[in-house]
This record gives C-alpha cells, structure tokens and sequence, in this order.
C-alpha cells in the first residue's frame, strides 16, 4: 500500500522542481542574453531491463502510455529528474545604439576574466573603466585574442561585424569569440557567467557577427513557461488529493483491522 503513496509523491516532488525552474525563468525574461532551462523526466524502477525508453521527452511531459504496453519493472511506480538541459538558442536582438553594447548574431561567447579565472558570456552590456579597459556589468575584464582590451579611455570606440576593436582609428585587438560542437559541457555560474567543463576537442570556430549598439535579450518564451506553470500545479494539486486518498484508505483499513 506504501506504494500507491510513494508513486504520486515522487511525482509531486518533482512538480515543485519544475516550478522552480520555470519560476526561474520567468523572472529573468528581461535579463541580457538570459538561456531558459528545460526538463526531462526520467521513470525509475526496479528492473534494470524495462520495456520502454528513457529518458522521456521534455516538458510538459505528454506521453501515449499505450504506446509502452506491455509494460515491464515495477510499473513505474517513481519518477525522478532526467536532466535539466538549457536552451542556446539566439534571443532577439535590441537596438541600444550604446558604443559598449555588443550582441553575437550567432553562436559563442566572450571570453572574459575574472578573479576565479576565465569564464564567459553572451550578455554583451559593456563599458569602459576609468583605466581605459572594457569590462562587464561585473567588473570582469573583456578579453581580446591578445588579452584585456586596453587604451580605450577618451577615444571613439568601434567594434567590427568581425570583432575588431579600434579606439578612434587605432586598432587595439580583436575580441575573443569561444565557441562549442556540445554546449551541454558549459555550466551556468550565475551572473550572466558560464564555464566549459569539457575537452579542447569540444572547441570549434565561432560563427556569426558582433553588432555593435545592439544587446541579445532573454530567449524565454513566457507564454509557453506560464502554460507549463499551470500544467505544473495542476498536476501537483492531483498528486497531492491522490496521495491524500491513499493514506485516508490506509487509516480506514486500520479502522477495520481493529475492529
């Protein structure tokens, strides 16, 4: 009977996971070169040879489970979480017509340094320090194929389609674009911030353009998340009345025992 409880309450867990994420992503529908996350589930059960494949498709998690008969393992009585994947699609591109403001029409990132090491991203809102050095929102140092971009300070900045950077009719360097065949190697930091936790291999040229007074927006869809949001609670609010019945049986069998 501890079964019939422990199937919906798996469920019911992983429903707040995805409110979570998809919360997550609504609130940064605004943010610069934001990538929303998605979900996969995953069926968990006993057997280690099931009739059926996993992990699932990802939300909103519809499946024709007539599709799996005759089913093999132990009914697939849990679910768990597949894996959190992110999205890299392109965002759409504004017009800020700021000079530091630079987008990647395309794939890759910047590369910029921080006090833990290099590390990327695509939010492309930069500016120039009092050193004459182009950094991000963060304070991160902007870098170039020849390291910090430098001697900025007081002259007409102009930064290529190809990424060349010139103060006035100087050019200073050209700025670092890294770019991945498997971006489910680079790991979200926070801040707008990524790291490559792959091989060298993983690396590849990068493709695309830098537009110079434009920023890439978030690439959230928020009328698809607020319609998973709702999936997601309805969903949660049916597992919970199921495992409430469950237990009311469990405590009315006991009842009886007694009797």
């Amino acid at each position: 009977m501890l079964k019939n409880i422990y199937a919906p309450l798996s469920g019911g867990v992983l429903q707040e996971r995805v409110m979570e994420i998809i919360s997550n992503n609504l609130a940064n529908t605004n943010t610069t070169a934001f990538k929303e996350d998605e979900i996969a589930f995953q069926e968990q059960e006993a057997n280690p040879w099931p009739s059926y494949a996993f992990p699932h498709p990802p939300a909103p998690f519809k499946i024709n489970m007539q599709e799996l008969w005759p089913l093999k393992g132990n009914e697939m009585n849990y679910v768990t979480l597949s894996e959190i994947k992110t999205a890299h699609t392109q965002g759409p591109v504004r017009k800020t017509s700021n000079t530091t403001d630079v987008a990647i029409q395309g794939d890759g990132f910047f590369e910029v340094m921080t006090p833990f090491g290099e590390r990327l991203t695509r939010d492309g809102g930069f500016s120039i320090s009092n050193d004459g050095i182009l950094i991000t929102k963060n304070g991160a140092v902007v870098q170039g194929e020849n390291g910090a971009i430098t001697g900025l300070g007081g002259k007409e900045l102009s930064i290529l389609p190809t990424g060349e950077v010139y103060a006035g009719k100087k050019f200073v360097d050209k700025l670092k674009i890294v770019s991945f065949e498997d971006t489910k190697l680079l790991e979200r930091l926070g801040e707008s911030l990524w790291i490559h936790n792959g091989p060298p291999e993983n690396l590849k040229a990068p493709s695309g353009d830098i537009a110079q007074g434009y920023l890439e927006g978030s690439n959230v869809n928020p009328m698809r998340n607020l319609t998973n949001m709702i999936i997601a609670h309805r969903s949660y609010e049916a597992l919970q009345k199921t495992v409430k019945a469950h237990d009311d049986t469990m405590q009315n069998a006991n009842k009886i025992s007694e009797i």
